[in-house]
């Protein structure tokens, strides 16, 4: 809820497609309630590992047959740049980046996202969890979507 928060802040619409661990909609059902609803679709999670890695988003592979699918080929670069301008933001606000800040992965949510979209590992269950570094995350991810607009 700290994003949330901040974003309102900061003058954006934030559409929550899930505020609880009882959501019933699946990976594609997500996608296209944020193709229908919104004008990004960034999903925040906490890896499930134990290592305090830091954050890191889901880049699109570098695969040429993945990539000249549709949607993936109308929309693959605008998730990467989402992404990189996320994870940009959120160093710029001192928190802790995994590597090169991105991990490729091929996922439902850019397969099937006709918006740009981006899976956000903030964390993992070692992590930071207080007040103080969500905030960070939350005024990263703004600064982000700020370098965007």
């Amino acid at each position: 809820m700290t994003v949330k928060k901040q974003l309102l802040k900061e003058g954006y619409n934030v559409l929550m497609v899930r505020e609880s661990d009882d959501a019933q909609l699946d990976n594609i059902a997500r996608t296209v309630f944020a193709n229908n609803n919104a004008d990004y679709h960034i999903a925040l999670h906490y890896d499930s590992t134990s290592s305090n890695k830091g954050a890191f988003y889901i880049s699109v592979p570098n695969n040429n047959k993945y990539r000249s699918m549709y949607p993936v080929s109308k929309n693959w670069k605008k998730h990467n740049n989402l992404g990189k301008n996320l994870i940009n933001g959120m160093r710029s606000a001192g928190v802790k980046i995994y590597g090169s800040g991105s991990m490729a992965i091929d996922l439902t949510q850019t397969s099937y996202s006709t918006i740009p979209s981006v899976d956000l590992e903030v964390g993992d269950k070692r992590s930071d969890h207080s007040s103080k570094t969500l905030k960070k995350i939350a005024i990263g991810i703004g600064k982000g979507l700020n370098k965007i607009k």
